[in-house]
């Protein structure tokens, strides 16, 4: 039954680092005091919101792979 808890663990992880990629892609243009554009920063929100999707939908497959798995063995 260690599926689903590694799912989680690197959905999650994926989950952070893609949503810090795509946070601070968003705060380039400000940081940089205007010399990024905001079309250069989509450059990095782009990826960093697709990631931070796939992701998402392993942290959610693996808590339904892992409730699922449960059920199974209290039926047992």
């Amino acid at each position: 039954m260690k599926g689903p808890w590694i799912l989680l663990c690197v959905g999650g992880v994926l989950l952070l680092l893609s949503g810090a990629v795509a946070l601070v892609s968003l705060l380039l243009p400000a940081l940089t005091g205007g010399k990024a554009s905001s079309e250069e920063a989509l450059m990095g929100v782009i990826p960093g919101c697709c990631c931070s999707s796939i992701s998402l939908a392993m942290v959610l497959g693996g808590i339904v792979w892992l409730v699922i798995a449960s059920n199974q063995n209290r039926q047992q």
